[in-house]
């Protein structure tokens, strides 16, 4: 990035509590025996802890060309509004910069690039990678970010529950049998099966993919008003009826409400996607050895698994250092070792498929400690079923999320004061009129 002005206007806005410095001190161009300065920006913590890696591994490699990454974390928020601000404005922004997928298509408008075209770097080993997922963050014909995974989407079953209630996981094969299950379980333990979000998106979002439904269609067209999304709404409203499924504490799986909630085994299952052992690892030690990772229920024999990533990294067009930038992100995250880190630093499903049934992926960790040894198994079992998403498809995608986690699931599943398709058909028109 600039230094001068720049890092001037940074430390006026930033505070101690906001952000959180991994490295720092250089200058951006070495001289002989220095190191280059690069900044990254990010709203996830594990990110640092990978990026940190994947510099010792490069300093390792180059000790004519040595890095040093200063890293700056964030309220996932407050880090895209600054982003967004800095861009905007041609100062201040990093060399390199994590995007959440929901929020890429807000960088993408107009023919002004933000970020630097990564083609050249991803198309020599674009057969390796499973290219829905890539394809997420292509715009114009130009790649703008590297995902770190698949985003595989995922049932976590705790099978201390459910063993009390004599079910098992492998018997679990549909949403109907999910519901079933849960009849079950309530009468034998009194606990929901599951939980339903309120204030977040992505579990709704994946049930609704299963079925081929999403906000929008390839060519951007609003759909979120769709006869197979209403049907999930219509699906989780049943069961939460019941008292087979509870509106999730805290309104979303991020909050230290469901934290304690899940650790003190308040439901027998939740979907998400694969990158959230993470949050069981870090979050809920006590659940270790108690919770098996399973494909999520289908609807039926033609249904699908959505694949929609998670967080792009991007290089910004206000680094001085592009070229390193890019070549430190490929050896970071497109090349074979760093793919393997990915899983084995992050526990992600990375990108990069040709290494799926290699050794690395075999390797203990702490994911396989807490979760078992055959993870993987389960997503190469779902990869011939893996479907993309229109995330950024349309530069209101972002608009309709907000309108989903904000309004949509919390009026339906937990006011009841508006009927699946009420809902869906008024977040369509502010969509539309949005457009």
């Amino acid at each position: 990035m600039k230094k001068g002005k720049a890092t001037r206007v940074m430390t006026g806005i930033l505070t101690a509590a906001m952000v959180t410095g991994c490295m720092g001190g250089a200058m951006p161009v070495a001289a002989e025996g220095e190191k280059t300065e690069l900044t990254f920006w990010t709203y996830v913590e594990q990110h640092t802890e990978f990026m940190q890696d994947a510099v010792v591994t490069w300093n390792e490699k180059h000790p004519d060309e040595q890095i040093e990454l200063k890293c700056e974390t964030y309220p996932v928020e407050d880090m895209h509004s600054k982003l967004l601000i800095t861009l905007q404005s041609g100062d201040g922004a990093p060399d390199l910069v994590d995007v959440n997928v929901a929020r890429f298509s807000d960088f993408m408008q107009g023919d002004t690039e933000v970020f630097v075209p990564l083609n050249d770097v991803i198309e020599p080993e674009k057969e390796s990678f499973l290219e829905p997922v890539l394809d997420i963050y292509k715009y114009n014909g130009n790649y703008y970010g590297i995902e770190y995974h698949v985003g595989a989407p995922m049932m976590f079953y705790n099978t201390e529950i459910l063993d009390q209630a004599g079910v098992k996981v492998e018997d679990i094969v549909t949403w109907d049998d999910l519901h079933e299950a849960g009849k079950k379980v309530l009468e034998a333990t009194g606990k929901p099966i599951i939980t339903f979000e309120v204030n977040d998106s992505w579990s709704y979002y994946i049930m609704c993919g299963e079925k081929y439904g999403d906000y929008f269609d390839e060519n951007g067209e609003c759909i979120i008003d769709s006869e197979a999304n209403a049907e999930v709404l219509n699906f989780m409203l049943e069961m939460l009826e019941d008292g087979t499924a509870v509106t999730t504490p805290g309104g979303g799986f991020h909050t230290e409400e469901y934290y304690g909630f899940m650790s003190q085994g308040g439901a027998a299952s939740m979907l998400e996607c694969m990158w959230y052992m993470g949050r069981f690892t870090d979050y809920m030690p006590e659940l270790a050895g108690k919770v098996q990772l399973a494909a999520p229920p289908v609807w039926d024999e033609e249904s699908v698994f959505p694949v929609f990533g998670g967080t792009a990294t991007s290089v910004t067009v206000q680094s001085e250092n592009q070229d390193l930038a890019k070549r430190f992100l490929t050896e970071a995250k497109v090349s074979e070792e760093g793919a393997g880190k990915i899983w084995n630093v992050l526990g992600f499903d990375p990108l990069r498929w040709d290494i799926w049934e290699t050794d690395v992926m075999k390797q203990s960790n702490k994911y396989t400690d807490y979760f078992g040894k055959d993870i993987f198994d389960v997503v190469l079992n779902m990869k011939d079923k893996f479907h993309p998403s229109n995330i950024t498809a349309s530069p209101q995608f972002s608009l309709a999320n907000t309108l989903v986690a904000s309004d949509i699931l919390f009026r339906v599943l937990n006011e009841k004061s508006a009927t699946p398709e009420e809902a869906l058909s008024a977040a369509a028109a502010e969509i539309k009129n949005a457009q």
